[in-house]
């Protein structure tokens, strides 16, 4: 479309010539006009009418509980081709439901309701995590007994179990969310879970890929059991007790490395730097860089001379109370003979007569950016540690109890002080003489997710999963697997990348690890046979069986005999129970039977180190592949200022009280629909704002879109099924472009629901009743109202209005289930089938129109430019001349065969009495337009076959400059001429009906942007 900078306002526009006529009669003189004493123009124009109620606080969820669990099996008995399989990440059964419950599961819901209407058999089936520590410290907070049984533990723990679940079912069907809630459940304190569990557990064993081991692993003294990575989080601000420590090098070790006399050589030290003084009664070794570079530093103020890395010299300076210098630089590697002894050895030992020496041993962990560059090492309390110790034979035994006390072998100076009370605190008192310097060191450190206390790195003899067989084949898995967002796929690749999985926990409420060990050696005892006998029992009476049976009912004597095993008093059961995440790792084993693929894991960014990761292990260990197609990921509930939701804060938001709680605001209840906007609109962020702002912004998007629909529903009323037959090319131009508008809409929300970008569904939407509101039905609302009911005009309107709901209803249909099926109710058509026992909807390839957006664009452009003319006068009030160029002139024509008309849709888009399109030949603004004076003066009232008024005897002058449109005021006296209302087909201008369909009332039903109500006022309006 050619465009032209004109000479007047120096701006791009279109090149078409438009002059102002106005009548000064109408300008300057204003009728007192006399409340009218009847409504005569309320029969004479269609105005919107439904039930369907407006009002927030009239308005209820239209669906009972029960519907949930009967949609579900209705669907899951339809003959469907396709079925669609979102396995459920089992809650933890521990308590009271949040907003991240209430984002996990809406945002499965409308994953499932979605699905359900694409034509799927949608399988999900709700399930429970119900095992594990959290549960047992609960169901032992309510009995202040300090000794019970275990099978009193496991009894109570199971009942909160059992509470939490009915507590927490009853809450997610208040979100409204789809599932068979009474009959397909899974729960995996259920005894044939356990069986299938064990199942996965006895093949991972039989492959080696599960063993026994003694290593350090994370202890929660707190809670007196090994915890895996999974089970840690890490406070950022824990502040430990950092010391600088001065180990002795034994004399004789250095005269290959350093020219010493022999007063010099016995002042020689090793500097160390830890945050744990507590693992210093463990230190075996001190290990080195054998690339790095090292210094022999000399405090000038007792003689003292210091090793430490080249790197931590100027800090070294910095400590010292005097001066210091380097005597000498040397590399690492000549450090592989040197031997130092620990002062506290002897402490902790008086009877020892010869003062042990420990080694400096050589280590690739070493580096020379954090500490002294040379490395404290305690075996039994660190991973390299460790490793190092196997290496080299050294100690690995933990000289911590799992209380987190020191054991008898640490002496009578230590046994009994407690980790991270009063252990670091002696230790510190006890080296005193060899600490250059203690400080407060602020770092992130590892706490027990539950009981949030610190936890301790402790050598013990636990069951592992080899992680690194696994490895390979679990990212080979991933390669084939879609993340959304895709931008989190590194956190799995990650997680992938540990050695071990540390499996056996310490408590008595879960699933056992089904191993005997012989009462002398300690040896494991388990095979095929006792495994079978044990499974079986579990699979009748559930895992309690194996607290409540003795020895020889689940390790019965003829089966140790057939095996020449000896007797069943021979052995013990084994008292460890297996990690919970191993328990809902292998939901897959009980859920997706028949070696069946979930399309979809759907949970919270934390779970790629749990759920996430120990479902992929386990699948992929017994059945070669990942359980799933698709992993979706979303984020946390934070408050409105962005911190994390927390109890003692008090920023704790309970999803009921956003259902049941009201507006500071409006006084209005959020609802159902609120919540379910909110977590759709939070889609798949990584933090998730909530509070009372953010909820009232959606309550206002919920108004205005029950508005919409309301005006739909009306505009609907007494429908024709006939309508539905008009063939496309039969519509208006403008009901075209509205059609074209809507197919953009619905497939790109379709896409949008194919990718989980809930927001952007809504966003889609906001803009969608936007040009719904604001542009077309503006425009449309006269032929709609005031034209014949069996006019062309007003049955194209009703064909695009009617598809317009059918989308709008099912496009938001998915996120806001309770408001679809209440639009529904109220259809026109009273359909009897519930909104989701139909399809999604179908967009028509002949409705996407480019060519007639890009000429209703051009005619928008010619109502805006015309707009800025009047500012805010009514164009109802105004009759106008368009002067174009013949290209752009051929393109209006398609919007106005006539040379001038009051019903054309281009008169229509642009909302004055009557429109007149002129050919210009050059379509040029000259300089004399400048100067234009227009004489005009009132016209007579116009006849139907008098297309233009006459332009008459000036009666006034005005000077009009820099414009481009040219418009004549209309005859207002025309209203007057009841004579001419009566018949719909015969309206002869714009004004008459706009002003009989403002007297005409109903002002809740006009939803365009003229003339608006706040928001605030509409509330409870019916």
């Amino acid at each position: 479309m050619p465009l032209l900078t004109t000479k007047h306002l120096r701006l791009p526009w279109i090149k078409c010539h438009l002059s102002l006529q106005t009548c000064l009669y109408c300008d300057n003189v204003k009728d007192k006009k006399s409340k009218p004493t009847g409504n005569k123009y309320r029969d004479t124009v269609y105005l919107p009418k439904t039930d369907f109620v407006l009002s927030l606080k009239k308005a209820g969820d239209w669906f009972k509980k029960s519907e949930l669990s009967e949609l579900y099996k209705w669907q899951q008995n339809e003959n469907r081709n396709k079925q669609f399989i979102l396995h459920d990440g089992p809650p933890y059964a521990n308590g009271k439901l949040h907003v991240g419950h209430a984002i996990n599961k809406v945002l499965k819901d409308i994953i499932n309701r979605y699905n359900l209407l694409q034509g799927y058999r949608v399988h999900y089936v709700p399930g429970w995590d119900c095992h594990g520590l959290p549960i047992e410290l609960k169901a032992l907070k309510k009995n202040k007994k300090q000794t019970l049984s275990d099978q009193s533990i496991r009894a109570m723990s199971k009942t909160f179990a059992e509470e939490s679940i009915q507590v927490q079912k009853e809450g997610f069907q208040e979100y409204g969310v789809m599932a068979d809630w009474e009959g397909q459940c899974y729960r995996t304190m259920d005894p044939l879970y356990e069986a299938q569990q064990l199942d996965v557990f006895y093949a991972m064993y039989e492959k080696e890929l599960i063993y026994q081991g003694y290593m350090p692993v994370y202890w929660s003294p707190s809670s007196r059991t090994a915890l895996a990575e999974a089970e840690l989080e890490y406070d950022p601000g824990f502040v430990s007790k950092a010391v600088y420590v001065k180990f002795p090098v034994t004399a004789d070790t250095l005269e290959a490395c350093f020219s010493l006399n022999d007063a010099e050589k016995s002042q020689v030290f090793a500097l160390i730097w830890t945050t744990t003084p507590w693992t210093l009664p463990a230190n075996e070794a001190i290990c080195f860089g054998s690339d790095l570079t090292y210094c022999l530093v000399k405090n000038l103020c007792n003689d003292e001379l210091y090793i430490c890395g080249k790197e931590f010299v100027d800090q070294l300076h910095s400590i010292l109370p005097g001066k210091s210098k380097i005597i000498q630089e040397i590399k690492g590697s000549a450090f592989k003979d040197f031997k130092y002894t620990n002062p506290l050895k002897q402490l902790m030992d008086p009877s020892m007569d010869v003062v042990q020496e420990l080694p400096f041993l050589e280590g690739d962990h070493v580096t020379a950016d954090v500490g002294t560059g040379l490395v404290h090492t305690a075996p039994a309390h660190g991973q390299e540690d460790f490793q190092k110790g196997m290496q080299y034979g050294l100690p690995v035994d933990s000289l911590v109890d799992e209380t987190g006390r020191y054991t008898s072998e640490t002496g009578p100076l230590l046994e009994g002080k407690r980790v991270h009370v009063d252990a670091e605190d002696t230790v510190i008192s006890l080296l005193k003489d060899h600490i250059i310097l203690q400080e407060s060191y602020k770092h992130s450190y590892p706490i027990d997710w539950r009981t949030k206390k610190p936890v301790i790195l402790r050598a013990c003899k636990q069951w592992f999963i080899d992680t690194s067989k696994l490895q390979q084949q679990a990212m080979e898995c991933m390669k084939d697997i879609k993340v959304y967002p895709e931008s989190l796929r590194q956190n799995m690749d990650a997680q992938l990348k540990r050695k071990y999985w540390c499996i056996s926990r310490q408590r008595v409420w879960g699933v056992p690890i089904p191993v005997f060990y012989h009462r002398d050696t300690e040896e494991v005892l388990i095979n095929r046979e006792i495994f079978d006998h044990v499974r079986d029992l579990i699979s009748k009476h559930s895992s309690d069986c194996w607290w409540n049976m003795s020895v020889e009912e689940l390790l019965p004597q003829e089966i140790l005999s057939r095996n020449g095993l000896g007797n069943s008093s021979d052995y013990r059961k084994g008292s460890d129970i297996i990690d919970i995440w191993f328990d809902s790792g292998t939901s897959w084993a009980s859920v997706l039977s028949d070696d069946k693929v979930a399309d979809v894991y759907l949970e919270g960014l934390d779970q790629f180190r749990g759920w996430f990761q120990s479902s992929l292990l386990t699948s992929v260990a017994y059945r070669g592949k990942a359980p799933f197609k698709k992993l979706v990921v979303h984020g946390f509930a934070v408050d409105e200022e962005g911190h994390k939701m927390a109890k003692s804060v008090g920023n704790v938001v309970d999803p009921g009280q956003i259902i049941n709680g009201h507006s500071k605001a409006t006084g209005i209840p959020y609802g159902l629909d609120v919540l379910r906007l909110w977590v759709a609109n939070s889609g798949l962020q990584t933090k998730v704002a909530i509070g009372t702002n953010i909820l009232d912004i959606h309550q206002e998007e919920l108004f205005q879109l029950r508005k919409m629909l309301r005006h739909l529903l009306g505009s609907l009323r007494g429908f024709d099924v006939n309508i539905l037959q008009t063939n496309y090319s039969d519509l208006l131009p403008q009901d075209q472009y509205l059609l074209s508008l809507l197919y953009s809409y619905g497939t790109q929300v379709t896409s949008m629901y194919e990718e989980y970008r809930f927001g952007r569904v809504l966003t889609l939407l906001q803009k969608f009743l936007s040009d719904l509101s604001k542009v077309y039905i503006t425009i449309s609302k006269d032929r709609l109202y005031c034209d014949s009911v069996q006019s062309p005009g007003h049955r194209s309107s009703l064909f695009v209005l009617y598809h317009t709901l059918e989308v709008l209803t099912k496009s938001i249909a998915p996120i806001l289930p309770s408001l679809a099926e209440e639009v529904y109710k109220f259809h026109p058509q009273k359909k009897t089938s519930p909104l989701f026992h139909t399809l999604w909807y179908h967009l028509n390839p002949n409705w996407n129109n480019p060519d007639i957006e890009k000429l209703m664009s051009t005619a928008f452009t010619i109502r805006d430019k015309m707009n800025e003319v009047l500012v805010s006068e009514p164009p109802g009030n105004y009759d106008a001349i368009v002067i174009a160029k013949s290209r752009l002139y051929s393109e209006l024509k398609k919007l106005q065969d006539a040379e001038t008309s009051m019903d054309s849709p281009l008169c229509e888009i642009l909302q004055t009495a009557s429109t007149t399109l002129k050919s210009s030949q050059s379509g040029e603004v000259t300089a004399d337009d400048k100067d234009i004076i227009v004489s005009t003066r009132r016209p007579a009232p116009p006849r139907r076959s008098e297309s233009v008024p006459r332009n008459l005897q000036a009666a006034s002058q005005r000077h009009i400059s820099d414009m481009l449109s040219s418009i004549r005021k209309s005859d207002k006296r025309a209203d007057k001429q009841p004579s001419t209302m009566q018949d719909h087909s015969r309206i002869p201008r714009k004004s008459v009906r706009t002003n009989r369909r403002k007297n005409a009332g109903n002002k809740n039903t006009d939803v365009s942007s003229r003339g608006e109500k706040p928001l605030g006022t509409d509330y409870d309006s019916g």
